[in-house]
């Protein structure tokens, strides 16, 4: 028994000498959260294009980009509150496969899409330190913009031009994690409405406003800071939308935008200077 009791009296002394180092560990963690989430940044990448109009055309592809940001995650008045922004532009461009018909015969086409897609994100939100500052947890709401320049370049005949643009809001979840002193690891998910959405068809003169949809994104990244400020970063993302088309009793020459379904998947590596 006596053993047993200075046993327990050991690890009792063991753990009070752990705490002050427990102490200082967590702000720690905190502090790499917050030195991964407050920079400005630059990468590039490559991304995945799966769209489709039904049964009546697809198109699929890889388009290389780049992409420019920055955000903050700074303390409130409030404590174990913090305030968080950031601000994001991805570009990508190049040649995708279309398959799919032409307009006035109906039969089927094979060509290229000489695309150009332009996004851009804002967001702000709360970041509340969980488990004593060992990750963040970061609800926020969002806004932005996105466009799809679509130029189908058809041998011997008249080729398509047209411009989809859309307006964003909505709301997601940021999660950060340190794994080791200089990484950090993030998830989020975020659900956005799409409104005002519109597409333009250059050759024709025509435009059609559409209807209002939904888009899902998901997005995994690490943050490695390789040494003072200087961080490189990495990312995979997942995003799904819908143009909901215009109504058949809309057309105009019999002609109508009509619901479709776009699928990207991308991965970008950069660097970031935090402030």
């Amino acid at each position: 028994m006596r053993g047993l009791r200075l046993g327990v009296a050991a690890f009792g002394l063991s753990l009070f000498a752990a705490a002050p180092v427990l102490a200082q560990e967590l702000p720690s963690k905190h502090a790499e959260i917050a030195a991964a989430e407050t920079n400005i940044n630059i990468s590039v990448g490559f991304m995945h294009t799966d769209y489709s109009e039904g049964e009546l055309d697809s198109e699929h592809g890889f388009t290389p980009g780049f992409g420019v940001g920055g955000s903050v995650l700074v303390p409130s008045a409030f404590t174990n509150v913090d305030l968080y922004s950031s601000l994001a532009y991805g570009f990508s461009a190049g040649s995708l496969t279309y398959n799919g018909h032409y307009l006035f015969t109906g039969e089927p086409l094979t060509a290229t899409d000489n695309a150009v897609f332009n996004n851009i994100d804002a967001r702000i939100g709360l970041g509340f330190p969980l488990a004593g500052g060992a990750m963040e947890a970061i609800p926020y709401i969002a806004a932005g913009y996105q466009s799809w320049n679509r130029n189908i370049n058809v041998s011997g005949s008249i080729g398509t031009d047209e411009f989809y643009s859309a307006g964003m809001a909505g709301g997601g979840l940021k999660l950060d994690i340190p794994l080791t002193a200089t990484v950090v690891a993030s998830g989020s998910a975020e659900m956005l409405g799409m409104f005002g959405a519109h597409v333009s068809n250059n050759n024709f003169g025509l435009g059609f406003s559409m209807g209002n949809s939904s888009q899902e994104r998901v997005s995994l990244g690490v943050d490695d800071a390789l040494s003072g400020p200087l961080h490189l970063e990495a990312s995979a993302n997942l995003a799904h939308f819908n143009y909901a088309g215009s109504k058949p009793s809309d057309a105009t020459y019999g002609l109508y935008e009509p619901l479709s379904t776009t699928t990207q998947v991308s991965v970008n590596l950069g660097v970031s200077y935090s402030f």
